[in-house]
């Protein structure tokens, strides 16, 4: 049960302790682009993210979010100090995205899912699917294991409600898969494009990156990589051998292609347990990132880092959006 005015209060809670200690502010993306985001909204406009990393360079210190951390230890957090980040490693964060973090000197991290190197994501795959799927959508029926899929559609008989349905089922199905295992994932992928009778396609912006391109991404030295497991699977879902392989694996994978060290990690969905924190230290990461929204201070726990994801909404909106932070919590 929701109880009216606990999240106001404790964002207050959360902003009075910044006011009071101080800290810093880790900014969180996934794609920059000018597609609709679908039913996630993780896409903004190269337009609207033009405005952003403009604003942060007039009003706040922008840093390596590997450099922030080292501060972070030290005791010696510059003013209004703030890290951006990328989740997954779509295609757009290099050809959208680093133009203009070179534009404004914005250094960046971005968290790379090692195993799509190149491909559609499973999830931008569903949406593709049964946007373009003639399909009756109750014909799709799912046995993964002890948990099934069934589509129970409400009622209705409004032509117009046809686009809305279609998320309404799609975001259902999206949180079916989600806490599947990779093989799971996969072998329900196979039954939905079977149903979907969609046929395949050249697969363009919505994929993530190539090797050449991470490499080329890199290039330059203002933005650094970060590991976020192979295959993006939720953390607390698997035994913890499990958690240690897509752990160290995507470390390991990127560690191969670039030739030195990588010192951040960014658990997928944003969700750790205690088993992946202590396989994350014991990897050899320096830090890690979770989803939650909060200042991140001295004292924080470095393998727990928290992050404000942003929205698709012009600059004046952006800084409006950090200056309840901004004004007081960060010195």
């Amino acid at each position: 049960m929701r109880i009216p005015g606990v999240k106001t209060g404790k964002k207050l809670f959360r902003w009075l302790r910044a006011r009071v200690y101080g800290g810093a502010l880790v900014l969180g993306y996934h794609r920059i682009s000018s597609m609709p985001g679908g039913f996630n909204e993780v896409c903004v406009s190269p337009e609207n993210f033009a405005e952003h990393v403009d604003e942060l360079r007039k009003h706040t210190h922008p840093i390596r979010l590997s450099k922030l951390v080292q501060h972070l230890k030290d005791g010696s957090l510059p003013q209004k100090a703030i890290a951006v980040t990328f989740d997954d490693g779509y295609a757009d964060n290099f050809y959208n995205a680093k133009p203009l973090l070179e534009k404004y000197e914005i250094p960046a991290t971005v968290f790379i899912c090692t195993g799509y190197a190149g491909k559609e994501f499973w999830w931008d795959e569903l949406q593709r699917l049964v946007a373009c799927s003639q399909t009756d959508l109750d014909t799709l029926e799912l046995q993964i294991g002890s948990r099934e899929f069934k589509w129970y559609p409400r009622n209705t008989n409004h032509e117009s409600r046809h686009v809305e349905f279609h998320k309404d089922f799609c975001r259902t199905l999206y949180h079916f898969l989600l806490p599947l295992d990779v093989e799971d994932q996969n072998c329900a992928m196979d039954i939905i494009r079977s149903w979907s009778g969609v046929p395949t396609s050249e697969i363009s912006t919505s994929r993530a990156m190539t090797q050449d391109e991470l490499l080329q991404l890199v290039d330059g030295g203002l933005i650094e990589l970060g590991a976020h497991t192979s295959y993006h699977p939720m953390l607390p879902q698997l035994s913890f051998e499990r958690q240690k392989e897509e752990i160290e694996s995507s470390k390991r994978d990127l560690e191969a292609l670039l030739g030195r060290q990588i010192p951040g990690f960014a658990y997928p969905n944003g969700r750790a347990t205690e088993d992946s924190k202590h396989i994350v230290r014991e990897a050899g990461f320096a830090y890690a990132c979770t989803s939650l929204q909060d200042v991140v201070r001295p004292g924080s726990d470095v393998y727990e880092l928290t992050r404000f994801w942003q929205k698709d909404v012009d600059g004046d909106r952006f800084m409006r959006g950090l200056s309840w932070w901004m004004s007081k919590g960060m010195h």
